[in-house]
Order: C-alpha cells, then structure tokens, then sequence
C-alpha cells in the first residue's frame, strides 16, 4: 500500500457533540472577550465542534473559520495552537497553510501539549516528507505516545521514510498494545497490526492461530472494519 496509515482510518464526525445552555454560551463567551485564555481555548473549541442544549437546539453553530479567529493560540495556550495547526494544515474552514500550521504545531510542542508531537509527524506525512514525519513520530514515541508508537510501526513495517525493520514494527505494536497512554482505537489498531505481521510472517513466525486472535482482539467491540475484513476473508 502506498499510505498504509489509512487502512485503519476512521471518519469521525465530533460535530455538536458538546452541550451547553445559551447562558452558559453567553457567560463563556463574555469570559473569552476579556482576555480569560482558558475561556478563549473553549469558545474556540466549540466553534470548531458546535453545540447544542440538552433538548438539541443548536445554540453555537459550528464554524471552523470562526474557531481559528479566536485569539487563544496568541495568547500561549499549548491545545489552542495544536488545534490551530490542525486547522490550518487540512485546511478545514480556512485557507490551508502548512507552513503556518506547522509554525503553530511547533509552538504548542514548546507549549507543552502533549498532541503536538505526533501532529507535527502527520502534517509533514500528508504533505510527503516522510523521512521527517517518523522523526516526529519517534519523538513522540519516546515521550509515551502509544498511538504515535504504532504509526512509527507502521513506517518501519513498510519501510516508509525509514529503512524497512519488520521486527522493528511488531515491537512498536505490541509495546502499543500494553502502553498507558494510548487511545481506545489506537489499542484496537496496535492488535490489528500484530494480526498483519502473524498472517504474513513478516518480522515474526507466521502464525494463522495467532493472526486470527489478535484480529479478533481488535474487533472486539464491532466496529473495526479492516480487522473484521480480514477475519472474513480468513475464516473457513
């Protein structure tokens, strides 16, 4: 596969996932105009993702454009300018920009925002500078980035940007699998790798038995689809 960091790839929507009342909005908002930085992260945020009360009026429509305006990222606050960069590197309700948002990932790296790392590695891996993007990666790795340790995996798997080390890669993904701080779906991601590795004896022993667990492992709430096709295709 030319990008097999997508086998996996999810399309999440988060939009109008926050709940909140119009005076709570109202009191946030009037926070947020007067210099409160942790009061402008949040109006940002639920610019980005939108909100609704509890009885599903929308109360703040949903505008990445507006989200990107607020002044938070400025005034040093470490998720705003990873949010930013996010922003400004997919180009989701404004201009795309790499060179900015990278400008805005790297602050919030210096920030301290424990997200910038690895989304410092992705903005240079869509944008084809691999070989940096696993430097990034292995940055973040190494800060005890358990869903930044199966993308690294994945690189040295297919040897993308680094020389090729399957064994390498089955070490990132079944460390991934015990890490403390990792996703849900990045721990559902790492099994489903190790599925890969065992069914096509490459970096490990191949193994049919053990493929089929570890892909049962990363289904194991249903919703895995890559993993669910391959337990498909190799059931009897």
């Amino acid at each position: 596969s030319e990008s097999p960091w997508r086998v996996t790839q999810r399309g999440w929507n988060w939009a109008y996932s926050y709940k909140t009342s119009v005076s709570e909005w109202q009191s946030l908002l009037a926070r947020a105009k007067n210099g409160d930085r942790e009061a402008e992260w949040e109006v940002a945020d639920r610019y980005a993702d939108g909100c609704k009360d509890n009885r599903g009026k929308v109360i703040v429509r949903r505008s990445p454009a507006k989200a990107a305006q607020w002044r938070a990222a400025e005034h040093g606050s470490g998720p705003a300018q990873n949010n930013l960069g996010i922003l400004l590197g997919n180009g989701n309700g404004v201009r795309k920009n790499v060179e900015e948002a990278l400008v805005w990932l790297r602050k919030a790296f210096r920030a301290g925002d424990p997200c910038a790392r690895q989304n410092i590695a992705i903005t240079y891996r869509e944008n084809g500078d691999l070989k940096t993007a696993v430097k990034w990666f292995r940055k973040a790795a190494e800060a005890s980035d358990g869903d930044a340790l199966i993308q690294l995996g994945i690189h040295y798997y297919w040897g993308k940007g680094v020389r090729k080390d399957p064994r390498a890669a089955v070490h990132c993904f079944r460390t991934a699998t015990k890490a403390k701080n990792i996703s849900g779906v990045g721990r559902d991601d790492a099994f489903f790798f190790l599925g890969i590795a065992y069914h096509e004896g490459c970096g490990v022993r191949a193994s049919m038995p053990s493929a089929m667990r570890f892909f049962k492992r990363a289904n194991i709430d249903g919703d895995h689809a890559a993993a669910n096709g391959m337990l498909r295709k190799l059931r009897p």
